[in-house]
């Protein structure tokens, strides 16, 4: 569901996954309320990665079985005009792969951040607790 980016005057709405209040990008953060939503959006993120991939290993696959009916012009012009899109969609699909792999590592990293924020927060509050009795 697209939702209203703050301060964003051109009355084009952006989508944000997950309930995630900023971009992964240089300057933007993602923020989530605990960390099995982002475990959740992780195991998400991984499984299109693959799917990505699995992509990637099929356009390989059409592209080494590309071959002309015939010797003739036509048919070689047309085989190598297919082999010619197949090599641009396989550059997209490195493209989003490699996007898809970093998003993923940013994500990793935050959750490894949060579980030792929460971790640290928890030991402070219960050092406040113990001293309190």
């Amino acid at each position: 569901m697209p939702e209203q980016t703050p301060g964003q005057d051109s009355g084009a709405s952006v989508y944000l996954p997950y309930g995630a209040s900023g971009g992964g990008g240089e300057g933007g953060d993602y923020v989530f309320t605990d960390l099995d939503e982002l475990g959740a959006i992780i195991t998400d993120l991984e499984a299109l990665t693959e799917e990505i991939r699995n992509d990637g290993r099929g356009l390989n696959q059409a592209t080494e079985l590309a071959t002309p009916p015939a010797e003739d012009s036509m048919s070689t012009g047309q085989a190598s005009a297919y082999v010619a899109s197949l090599n641009k969609a396989k550059t997209h699909n490195d493209a989003m792969a490699a996007y898809a792999q970093s998003q993923l590592d940013k994500l990793k990293a935050a959750r490894t951040s949060y579980a030792e924020t929460d971790a640290g927060a928890t030991a402070r509050l219960q050092a406040i607790d113990g001293a309190d009795q």
